[in-house]
């Protein structure tokens, strides 16, 4: 979560609460760990208050904004300078952002949890405007060892990847190199997402390009079999179970139609997540 509405002071704030609040007035690239100290002090008190009940939950949930609000200006402040201490880039990686990836780690590239392989990630846009975030990758499966928290800059490795802000109406496409057909055949269905979608594309001299193969990715059906489910029979148990809430009046005919068709459609596409 990103909090980008600063708070204002009002007089029912605790004393730590305004102090906190006033942090942006003396930051700049000098104070930065001094304005970073005080942030984490501030809410460590004001959260030991709000435990014994001294603070009251509006105090807890404007503490909280202000947090996310403010360390958010000091990441944007410190990225915007390669001049930093080893103790303040410690402190960028530890708060960085979680962007949460339609993809599966597990299938797409085993090698990133079982052996520590790292791979080249880079936007494919937006490569005319400065990264503003610090970002690990997290996958859209259940288990928590679904994520990329090393990456390869420039520099050397590093536990944060730049990248920037994701707007609610647009996509934003990242690129993982030199995969290729070995961590393909790694991947397994632990999770049950099965294969992506696969496009062969050459690279032209004009810096164009041509889709030579596309290979659709797995659908849910098709992943089902593969653990011995019966797709049809599914449909027909979930079919019982609409009617019965017809006949119980918990459903009306349209309700049960369009129920129905959502639920064939759903199991007939794709496993990653669609739009």
């Amino acid at each position: 979560m990103i909090a980008k509405k600063k708070q204002e002071i009002n007089s029912n704030d605790h004393p730590l609460l305004k102090n906190m609040i006033q942090i942006p007035e003396y930051l700049n690239l000098e104070r930065a760990q001094e304005c970073l100290n005080d942030l984490n002090y501030y809410r460590e008190e004001i959260r030991a208050l709000f435990r014994s009940g001294q603070i009251d939950l509006s105090n807890m949930a404007k503490t909280e904004e202000t947090y996310l609000y403010i360390i958010n200006k000091i990441k944007t402040l410190l990225s915007s300078t390669p001049q930093i201490t080893e103790e303040l880039q410690d402190a960028i990686d530890n708060m960085a952002d979680i962007y949460h990836g339609n993809f599966s780690l597990f299938q797409s590239l085993p090698d990133v949890w079982a052996i520590d392989q790292i791979h080249p990630i880079a936007p494919l846009q937006k490569h005319n405007k400065r990264p503003n975030r610090r970002v690990i990758l997290n996958d859209i499966t259940c288990d928590s060892d679904g994520i990329i928290n090393k990456f390869v800059l420039k520099d050397g490795i590093s536990n944060t990847l730049p990248l920037h802000d994701i707007r609610d109406d647009e996509d934003y496409f990242l690129g993982v190199f030199y995969i290729g057909a070995y961590q393909e055949t790694l991947g397994d269905l632990h999770n049950l997402f099965g294969d992506t979608n696969v496009a062969t594309i050459k690279l032209k001299e004009n810096g164009g390009f041509q889709l030579l193969h596309e290979q659709e990715g797995d659908t849910i059906s098709e992943v089902l079999t593969y653990v011995e489910y019966e797709p049809k029979n599914i449909i027909n148990r979930f079919k019982h179970i609409v009617e019965d809430a017809v006949r119980s009046r918990d459903l009306s005919l349209s309700e049960r139609k369009k129920i129905t068709q959502s639920f064939k459609d759903s199991i007939s596409g794709y496993t990653y997540f669609e739009k």
